[in-house]
């Protein structure tokens, strides 16, 4: 039954995917983001496989990369030659998982007339430091975590990377982007961006108002839904326990995201801030 439902959609979804680029298409490459796991397992039953790497403009520009024969999905591959990677501990988490840290004939030499800013990313040792928050798997395969800076620390105690549950989210089809934040609190709570154009289609086809669907309570309810599905396999203390909803797609225009399309969080904070913080008297 499984041959036969690959079958058919290789001939009737996949294919048609396939002549979308050239036909020809058999293997490429991402990095300068994170490649969802599952979009890559997609990616993989259309026939196309997609070797994920990863690097910044500091190490010119590549530290690891998925090749053929040594590829996990979801991780960024092993150090390609020449290059040494470390991992430094960093406080919340255990032995093992800490910032990434690259050398190797690959890394700048520094900022030009920058020494501190320098010293900053390079140790002594000849490591850059490229605040990014990462594991090392048994198989040298490198798996990237979050950014360092941007971890916070719940009440409780508990350590949280925002960036990989905001990622989780976003692969709703409802949700278009989302903020979570927790910081010195009980629990974590969100900012969702909802994708309009589906939300709509979605009301219309269950008899709902299109009015003012940000404070419709059914839709409350399917984006709850969605936030659920989409966090369920997180750990339980990083799920957000509360969010409010947004229909302005954040852009790089409207101040919302860097132009390499990373969310601006101090902007954020500054225009939902106080929604957010509200979630917590309710």
């Amino acid at each position: 039954m499984t041959s036969l439902k690959d079958k058919l959609y290789n001939k009737v979804v996949f294919s048609a995917v396939r002549e979308r680029f050239g036909g020809r298409l058999r293997l490429a490459t991402s990095g300068g983001a994170a490649l969802s796991p599952d979009v890559a397992r997609f990616i993989d039953a259309v026939k196309i496989q997609v070797y994920e790497g990863y690097g910044l403009s500091e190490t010119s520009p590549i530290i690891s990369v998925n090749l053929p024969g040594a590829r996990k999905i979801g991780s960024v591959g092993q150090g390609v030659d020449g290059v040494e990677i470390k991992i430094t501990d960093v406080e919340g988490y255990p032995s093992g998982t800490g910032e990434i840290c690259a050398r190797g004939r690959n890394i700048m030499q520094g900022y030009h007339g920058l020494p501190e800013k320098t010293a900053e990313v390079i140790d002594d040792d000849g490591f850059f430091h490229t605040g990014d928050l990462g594991r090392v798997d048994e198989d040298g395969f490198l798996w990237i975590l979050g950014r360092v800076k941007e971890q916070y620390k719940l009440e409780n105690g508990k350590y949280v990377v925002p960036s990989p549950i905001e990622e989780k989210l976003a692969l709703s089809g409802f949700i278009l982007q989302a903020m979570i934040e927790g910081t010195n609190r009980p629990y974590n709570v969100a900012a969702i961006v909802i994708d309009r154009p589906a939300v709509e289609k979605w009301a219309k086809e269950n008899g709902i108002s299109t009015d003012d669907l940000l404070k419709n309570p059914k839709v409350k309810e399917l984006i709850k839904g969605e936030v659920a599905e989409t966090t369920k396999d997180g750990k339980s203390y990083e799920r957000p326990k509360n969010f409010i909803m947004l229909d302005e797609e954040w852009t790089p225009d409207n101040g919302m995201l860097t132009p390499k399309m990373s969310l601006k969080r101090r902007v954020a904070m500054e225009r939902f801030g106080d929604e957010l913080m509200a979630l917590y008297d309710k």
